[in-house]
């Protein structure tokens, strides 16, 4: 049975309301935008896809923009951590933007690894802008079944 881990954005209702709001400012000829609910950080973040190949886990970060000695890949207690930087593009005189949304700065996205898993069983690579990171083994690691502990509760005393 596969899991699947969706990556859930607690503002996406009003960034729904601000794309709609912006829609209508536009249509009635207003040159503005309500106004981004999207910070920086946020921005950054890449879109990461877990699956399952064999026995292995793969991870899949994109990173568009971002050049290969810009990015960190590193293992700290079961935690994986990607880390990367999109630098700014230097601005030249002839240059005039009417419109400029495309982001740079920095991101970090850490993700806890299966136990058993160790540092020299993993690897990555970039290609086109996708980091891959392969855990191998990763896929056979089971998690131990869950405990249930009863829970021990006073008694209800005897009606009167």
């Amino acid at each position: 049975m596969a899991t699947q881990i969706t990556r859930w954005n607690p503002l996406q209702e009003l960034a729904s309301l601000q794309q709609e709001v912006d829609r209508l400012a536009t249509g009635f000829g207003f040159p503005w935008r309500f106004g981004a609910i999207e910070t920086e950080a946020t921005r950054m973040m890449p879109s990461v896809d877990i699956l399952t190949r064999g026995d292995d886990m793969v991870i899949r970060a994109d990173v568009p923009g971002v050049a290969p000695d810009d990015i960190d890949i590193a293992v700290t207690d079961s935690m994986l951590t990607l880390k990367a930087e999109r630098h700014a593009e230097k601005e030249s005189k002839q240059e005039d933007y009417a419109v400029r949304e495309r982001s740079w700065g920095s991101f970090q996205r850490t993700m806890r690894l299966p136990r058993g898993v160790h540092a020299e069983d993993i690897h990555a690579d970039f290609h086109d802008g996708v980091i891959e990171v392969v855990v191998a083994g990763a896929a056979k690691v089971t998690e131990r079944e869950a405990v249930h502990i009863p829970l021990q509760a006073p008694k209800k005393s005897e009606k009167k």
